[in-house]
């Protein structure tokens, strides 16, 4: 009789086969890269924690060339879990350690790492704490939003406005205006939604003429409502270009009112030979997280392959000419904030269709 494996036995195999333990190693080259997990949080794994180890594990795979080893300590999260697996590291004297799990200080990595002057890869935003030797790994709306502005700007487009969600801190709204001024666009106004009225009288309409792009960082319902104000007190020009931002919640991708919208996204583009090594392993399609995985041993790769096995360092990191992974072309500034190029997506019909694929190179 033939034993057929059900649907449901298969999923679970799967599952525990790709189950994490405590400490994993993939590949076995003489380069070692190392990624501090929180997949043993007493919550539970979560999809980004998963997607990123994942992501970073069929890299290995994918580039390492058998030159690399990937080392990965799957923790709680806590600090002192983390500081200890960063000890373990530095004693294994791994050339570059990324860190996936959220909220531990980067003081506390140092402290772990002790003396060592290994690079570190904080999967977070460029508004998060970072110290020397420290770099940024993720990219958040800002950034959209700042790269979505500058295509705007490239198309001809003068007279922009800015509208910030309230929830946007002091912080980043001060990492949106260094952004948009690196690229020489000064907007005519920059107001946050929910506390700024788009009233019809004369001042307004004096400083608020001929608008031809606004800049609409959140896609909520006062985001949506200062745009209605706008449009409905004639201060868009028909043409206008309306530039949202990768902090849109696909939700609102339906809403009539933001119909033909651009945003300027980062992430793996589908159909890519990641993205289908990825489906094809893990059974799952690769968002965002999985490609940030990825690309840390895409970086680790590139250098080991062109410079040799101790080619990473804190200053090969910096290189101006940046690396290329599955979320396209990255580097990284003197700061240690991390810069990409992104994918234009035009909305249409309540979907998104991919317009210019994000460039390869800077």
């Amino acid at each position: 009789m033939l034993d057929v494996e059900s649907p449901q036995a298969m999923h679970a195999r799967r599952a525990a086969e790709h189950a994490p333990k405590p400490q994993e190693t993939f590949g076995n080259g003489a380069a070692r890269i190392a990624l501090i997990t929180a997949l043993m949080a007493p919550t539970g794994e979560t999809v980004r924690e998963r997607d990123i180890r994942d992501g970073a594990s069929l890299a290995v795979d994918e580039l390492g060339g058998g030159q690399l080893s990937l080392l990965v300590e799957n923790t709680d999260g806590s600090p002192q879990q983390v500081k200890d697996a960063a000890k373990r590291l530095a004693d294994q004297k791994v050339a570059l350690v990324a860190v996936s799990a959220a909220d531990v200080p980067v003081s506390t990595l140092r402290d772990g790492l002790g003396s060592a002057r290994t690079p570190l890869l904080m999967l977070r935003g460029n508004g998060a704490e970072r110290l020397t030797g420290t770099f940024a790994f993720v990219s958040d709306r800002i950034d959209s939003a700042v790269e979505g502005a500058s295509y705007a700007a490239a198309a001809g487009r003068k007279r922009l406005v800015v509208l910030l969600p309230g929830d946007v801190s002091t912080g980043d709204r001060q990492r949106l205006e260094r952004g948009l001024a690196g690229y020489g666009i000064k907007p005519v106004l920059l107001a946050v939604t929910g506390s700024t009225a788009f009233s019809g009288d004369a001042a307004s309409k004096a400083k608020l003429r001929d608008i031809d792009a606004v800049l609409l960082v959140g896609a909520g319902d006062p985001d949506v409502g200062a745009l209605s104000q706008l449009k409905a007190n004639g201060y868009l020009k028909p043409s206008a270009m309306i530039v949202g931002s990768s902090g849109w919640v696909a939700a609102a991708y339906k809403r009539p009112e933001l119909s033909g919208s651009y945003l300027c996204l980062f992430g793996p583009e589908n159909g890519s030979r990641m993205t289908s090594r990825y489906l094809s392993r893990y059974e799952r399609a690769a968002a965002a997280d999985a490609a940030y995985g990825f690309d840390v041993i895409a970086l680790a790769a590139g250098l080991v392959r062109t410079q040799g096995e101790n080619a990473i360092s804190q200053e090969s990191i910096r290189s101006p000419n940046g690396f290329v992974g599955a979320a396209a072309a990255f580097r990284f500034e003197p700061n240690g904030t991390v810069r990409r190029t992104c994918a234009i997506y035009q909305l249409t019909g309540g979907n998104l269709k991919l317009l210019d694929p994000a460039p390869r190179s800077f």
